[in-house]
């Protein structure tokens, strides 16, 4: 499956009719919450085999820090089983606490979501697993119970021929999408919330891999049709259809191999994978409002088994030094991961702070947490100076490939600036853009929201656009978002290392961020923002555990 010049249209068009424009000019939705039809929150699998993963809660000192995890530091690999596999699962797509206020009880999850709607579902192929599986099966995780469902028993035969392709040890993990999920609460937005998800849930699963020692990689070479087979998939359809976006490897052994892994199934193979399922998907609501733009831009940015990118062949390994690491367990920062609400509008960060925090956004500086994505950046964050001790408000960019930097020079005509920030480390490549207080200006353009302004910081992803689409064909619009939400998951992390919050901001004004720095074609355009500070809690809401023993 070839995607073509039309699918690109599709895709550009999806994104220019998805745009919220100044002043008040919003992407199509229902407008208000239908409470009478709002979707279940999690995936089940009727009839299927449910296997109880053991609950693993964080120790104080006997795991990595956070400082080591984000470091190009060698960890040594876990042995995969039962509790290593839970472990990975708890650390990344877990649920995380329950809140409750009054009668009303929610979940939150380690892997953040917009609106808390959690689209994405995730799948395990693997190997006999010691504790887990005595032959090789297809896993639905059910994070509701923290446990997994049997969807399929497989041949070990032919799964030995899937695997030779595979590293030693290694196991596969898809996920998938239900945008009807999004769609409930933003309409025909909700695509580029379901991408943003994938690229959260990725990086949440790669940085719980590097705590075990693990890595993980991105499957090419496979279209989606064949993924959509291979997690059981292919017959999804309708208002609730669920269909699969990505294929990970996870390597439990160090393996030397560089840059996406490749994985050839033929027509025979694929078949004998895919058995009957042996459970039924639960429905998630009982009507609906269809949003018939959302199938078509499905349709259009499916993987079409083509080169997702430009490969980057310059991952040294760099390493900046600062005054002060974060000691904090990175279990504990991923399990107490929580997306802020309110910010206090006085709390921010020191210089040196800041400069740590986005070296993590470079491949370079922590190579082990980008190995799914082996591609040329594409995203690059600009930022909205509030509160950083020792540095002028303003906005400055940081650069995450040097190979875009002319065009981005070019086409962001209203800079005053391009010049290195006081104190900025020499090889991290963040440029002041202009001088002067932005926050009313950064709230304004995130569809006037005081998170965006009453924090330290406020970021506005820019993305090589046009180009990339032109290039990768159509399915590149994803690959874009989920880079975006997996820049947006480090953030995250890094806040709560320096005992600060933060919150994705996927409501914002396009245009407004595009006249703002004076872009005026589609070569760049925004895709996502993050907001850092320290978060007001509401009294009122409890906070209860994740799972009772």
């Amino acid at each position: 499956m070839k995607a073509g010049p039309s699918d690109s249209k599709t895709a550009i068009d999806y994104h220019e009719r998805t745009e919220h424009r100044l002043p008040n000019r919003f992407a199509a939705s229902l407008g208000y919450l239908d409470w009478e039809t709002q979707p279940e929150p999690f995936r089940t699998y009727e009839g299927a085999e449910r296997i109880q993963l053991p609950l693993c809660e964080p120790l104080d000192d006997a795991e990595p820090s956070w400082s080591m995890i984000r470091s190009n530091a060698t960890i040594p690999p876990v042995a995969l089983d039962i509790d290593s596999v839970s472990q990975l699962l708890y650390d990344s797509l877990a649920i995380s606490a329950w809140k409750k206020s009054g009668p009303s009880a929610w979940a939150l999850r380690c892997n953040p979501s917009s609106g808390n709607l959690h689209p994405t579902e995730a799948y395990l192929l693997a190997n006999p697993i010691t504790g887990l599986t005595p032959k090789p099966a297809l896993l639905h995780y059910a994070p509701i119970d923290h446990a997994v469902e049997v969807l399929r028993w497989l041949d070990p035969e032919c799964f030995a021929d899937l695997s030779e392709q595979l590293p030693k040890g290694a196991f596969l993990l898809g996920l998938s999408s239900i945008a009807w999920r999004e769609a409930w609460k933003y309409g025909e937005r909700a695509f580029r919330y379901c991408m943003h998800d994938v690229g959260h849930a990725i990086q949440a699963l790669a940085c719980a891999a590097r705590i075990l020692g693990w890595r993980v990689r991105r499957i090419e070479g496979m279209t989606a049709s064949q993924l959509d087979r291979l997690l059981g998939l292919d017959f999804s359809s309708g208002p609730e259809a669920e269909h699969a976006d990505v294929l990970l490897v996870i390597e439990p052994l160090t393996v030397s191999d560089e840059g996406p892994a490749n994985l050839k199934l033929s027509d025979s193979l694929l078949a004998n994978l895919c058995p009957p399922l042996l459970g039924r998907p639960n429905t998630l609501s009982r009507e609906h409002k269809v949003w018939s733009i959302l199938a078509e831009v499905e349709e259009a940015t499916r993987d079409s088994g083509l080169p997702h990118g430009n490969l980057e062949f310059e991952r040294a390994g760099k390493n900046l030094d600062f005054s002060s690491e974060s000691p904090v367990s990175a279990r504990k920062l991923a399990r107490q991961r929580r997306s802020a609400v309110d910010f206090d509008g006085s709390s921010g960060m020191s210089r040196e702070q800041f400069y740590r925090m986005l070296s993590a956004l470079l491949p370079e500086f922590s190579t082990a947490l980008w190995s799914a994505f082996p591609h040329q950046a594409r995203v690059h964050p600009l930022v909205y100076l509030h509160r950083i001790e020792g540095l002028e408000p303003g906005l400055a960019i940081l650069v995450r490939n040097p190979a875009h930097e002319p065009a981005l020079r070019e086409e962001i005509s209203r800079a005053e600036q391009w010049e290195k920030l006081p104190g900025c480390p020499d090889n991290l490549p963040l440029y002041r853009l202009s001088t002067g207080n932005v926050q009313e200006l950064g709230g304004a353009i995130h569809c006037h929201q005081g998170i965006a302004a009453d924090g330290a910081l406020v970021t506005s992803m820019i993305a090589s656009f046009d180009d990339e689409i032109a290039c990768f064909g159509a399915a590149a619009w994803r690959y874009l978002h989920w880079e975006a939400g997996a820049i947006g998951q480090l953030l995250y992390l890094e806040a709560e290392a320096l005992g600060l919050s933060a919150t994705g901001i996927g409501c914002f004004f396009d245009h407004g961020v595009h006249d703002l720095l004076g872009i005026n074609s589609g070569r760049f355009r925004m895709i996502y923002g993050t907001a850092i500070g320290r978060a007001v809690h509401d009294p009122r809401i409890q906070t209860l555990p994740a799972y009772r023993k």
